[in-house]
């Protein structure tokens, strides 16, 4: 771990170490926001390592003691090299109009991929990445560059040797606003003469160039990128081929310097500059929310959103993402701090924050509205007029109207429900459902034969785990309050019948003993009691193999096996386990078998209401599925609801401990049904499909991912549900904000 300052030791400019909390001191209120020294004695938190960083040198000038510390790091996207290659490919033979430039992290993947395209090796570049000497003759010469910021322009240019054509200040939606990018492809201003760099030249529809190439931007961006830059150019008429370019994960805790957890835990760090939403959930995933002491300042509207839909009071946004505005807005929070000696005292702003948070009531910033060329209103004297004319008469009041009609005034209502909707505290009075995390439950996946975390592709921010990872990620959603775990393993060998399923040295069998050795009973480690991740043909029974049922799934044959599964599943160390194969009669066997050895205290959650479903597409990728077929001849009939109730009512009467309905979105009514006659408790699965779909479609910013999850989790708990396993579990449970809003 890299050291920092402790409160006891002399910050490196030689002003006194912080104590307690300057912002609140009695002898800072006299200071003046204003003076070279307004910050003097604070200690502020700057969640990256940049050199040179013009903001942290501006805050040590100002008098603060600036602690920084990486929270995140870039990593690749899945699936996504292939489009980023393309896009450099395109960059170099000049097949685009603009390339726009939204973060310096955004150049630095650029570079490596441009070394690649023109078969120059990193390492024979100057050291950190940027090239100075890259040969301009290689690079785009027609192909325009925007970029936002200036971090961005400095980053390009010390890439390629030449400024981007167009800087924008402030925010990404700052270019929407630039007349070059705003007039649209084609216009008069999309030209040399309204590009910011006057050695630069527009491709558009010159010889050589495609029309198609003359309206083309291509736009690398981080996966968690706002879709609103996107919008707004394809709005004002430009083919926008946006590309995750890589993304940001939090850094591992072990990677944090020394001493910041408990500084920050004990208030010692008197604020954070919070630079992106990225870093947000980072700050909240490594080291918790700000204790009271510590103010908060984001660097944009948009972070400062996200930091209130986690939670976080939000004590000052800068106007400008700018080294300069930034500085403002932490002179800014300071002088609020100290005029108010504190922050339940605040200002209005401050006050407003506090309500919000408190009231789960906080409201989006609306954003300003792009505007895009419109036709011109046609003079007067010019427009059509062969309909009939518009009446220029004022209109009658609407009761004059009705009562011309003869239709008599409404009645005032008594009842009115709207009473009970009137503030957020008369709503979560009168709220009927609530999500506890208490009642969700984690699936996991863990592969045998990897040293690192593998993405799954088609369910962003879902890996497959090792052993190692599997223990952090137990540890996390013990923290995080959750009910239970749910693991589910991917073997590196397969055959027939399925063996490594019971194998005690098998992954699933080390990842359950290895997750109940590190959290006890801290959570419910439930094991996933089923052959179809072990099997070479990716049945969830063993195969038939002679006769005329040959490759049907043998069902007694099966059964046999489920026990032998849950046997050593419950002697790695399973609370609980789950046959999920869809066999007559395996409840019985599972719950017989546990009980002749001495596992009585092991329960036994049972997927009752299994349909066949195309939502579980998602999950084979996530175990490597090698199915050959379908399942419909075991897995249910998605018409069919009686037959749902009818085998969740012979699970319960084969002992089994809980019933489970999966999927659960589109499944609601029968998770309704089996809710309201069951004995035991209902579990429902919101399966890898839901998860995807929500995910894909706020990625492209069509819904409001936080909200769409807590009003799916909702539906079902609102069904019936009283366990719901969801991929977003932890998530829901270390941002309370999702569900109390």
């Amino acid at each position: 771990m890299r050291p920092i300052a402790s409160p006891g030791t002399q910050p490196p400019t030689g002003r006194p170490a912080a104590s307690g909390s300057p912002l609140a001191s009695p002898a800072y209120p006299g200071a003046s926001a204003d003076a070279p020294q307004a910050l003097s004695g604070l200690r502020i938190l700057l969640p990256r390592l940049r050199t040179p960083d013009a903001l942290a040198e501006g805050l040590e000038r100002a008098g603060a003691t600036v602690v920084r510390a990486a929270l995140t790091r870039t990593v690749p996207v899945p699936g996504q090299r292939g489009a980023l290659e393309d896009l450099c490919r395109c960059l170099v033979t000049g097949e685009a109009a603009w390339l726009v430039l939204t973060s310096a992290r955004t150049v630095e993947v650029l570079a490596s991929c441009l070394f690649r395209q023109l078969e120059q090796p990193p390492h024979q570049l100057p050291s950190g990445g940027h090239s100075r000497d890259l040969p301009q003759r290689n690079l785009p010469t027609k192909v325009q560059v925007a970029a936002v910021g200036p971090a961005t322009a400095r980053s390009w240019r010390n890439l390629v040797g030449r400024p981007p054509d167009v800087v924008a200040e402030g925010s990404a939606q700052a270019l929407l606003h630039h007349p070059v990018l705003a007039a649209g492809p084609g216009a008069s201003g999309s030209s040399a003469g309204g590009s910011d760099n006057p050695d630069s030249s527009l491709p558009g529809d010159t010889p050589g160039n495609s029309p198609d190439v003359g309206r083309r931007v291509l736009l690398p961006a981080s996966a968690l990128a706002s879709p609103v830059l996107a919008q707004g150019l394809r709005r004002a008429g430009w083919q926008v081929e946006q590309v995750e370019a890589y993304t940001t994960v939090p850094v591992a805790p072990q990677d944090l310097p020394a001493g910041l957890l408990a500084s920050w835990q004990d208030g010692r760090v008197d604020a954070v500059v919070l630079t992106a939403p990225s870093v947000t959930r980072a700050l909240l995933d490594l080291v918790g929310p700000p204790p009271p002491p510590t103010r908060t300042v984001a660097i944009g509207t948009t972070t400062a959103q996200a930091a209130r839909e986690a939670g976080i009071i939000v004590d000052a946004t800068a106007a400008s993402p700018t080294p300069a505005g930034v500085l403002r807005a932490v002179k800014e929070a300071a002088r609020h701090s100290a005029q108010a000696g504190g922050r339940t005292v605040g200002t209005a702003d401050a006050v407003e924050e506090r309500r919000r948070t408190l009231t789960g009531d906080d409201a989006m910033t609306p954003m300003t509205p792009t505007t895009t060329p419109t036709a011109p209103t046609a003079p007067a004297a010019s427009r059509s007029t062969t309909g009939p004319a518009a009446s220029t008469a004022p209109r009658p009041p609407a009761p004059d109207l009705l009562a011309s009609r003869g239709v008599p005034a409404p009645v005032a209502p008594t009842v009115r429900p709207r009473r009970l909707r009137s503030t957020p505290a008369m709503r979560r009075l009168a709220r009927e459902h609530t999500v506890d995390p208490a009642s969700l439950m984690q699936p996991v996946f863990v592969r045998e034969g990897v040293s690192q975390p593998q993405p799954v592709e088609a369910m962003p921010g879902v890996v497959q785990h090792t052993l190692d990872s599997l223990r952090r990620e137990a540890v996390a959603c013990a923290r995080a309050g959750l009910g239970g775990v749910v693991l589910f393993g991917v073997p590196q060998e397969r055959d027939e019948v399925g063996s490594q399923a019971w194998a005690e040295d098998g992954i699933l069998n080390q990842a359950v003993a290895a997750v109940r050795a590190e959290v006890g009973d801290a959570l419910v480690v439930c094991a996933d009691t089923c052959l179809d991740e072990f099997t070479s043909h990716g049945h969830c029974g063993v195969l038939r193999q002679d006769g005329p049922r040959a490759g049907e799934v043998d069902n007694d044959a099966t059964v046999p096996l489920y026990q032998a599964m849950a046997v050593s599943q419950a002697e790695a160390g399973a609370h609980m386990v789950s046959p999920s194969g869809m066999m007559d009669g395996q409840v019985a066997a599972v719950r017989a078998a546990l009980d002749a050895t001495g596992h009585d205290d092991v329960a036994l959650l049972a997927y009752s209401a299994k349909y066949a479903s195309a939502y579980f597409g998602p999950f084979r990728e996530a175990v490597r599925s090698t199915l050959q077929g379908d399942r419909r001849t075991y897995q249910l009939d998605p018409a069919n609801r009686r037959e749902g109730l009818r085998e969740a009512a012979l699970d319960t009467a084969e002992a089994a401990d809980m019933v489970m309905v999966k999927p659960a979105g589109p499944y609601l009514d029968v998770l309704a049904q089996v809710a309201a006659t069951s004995p035991v408790p209902v579990a429902a699965y919101q399966v890898s499909g839901e998860y995807a779909m929500v995910e894909a479609a706020a990625r492209n910013g069509w819904v409001e991912r936080e909200r769409v999850i807590a009003e799916s989790l909702l539906g079902i708990v609102r069904a019936g549900a009283d366990v719901v396993l969801t991929y977003w579990a932890r998530q829901v449970a270390e941002n309370p904000g999702w569900l109390a809003s």
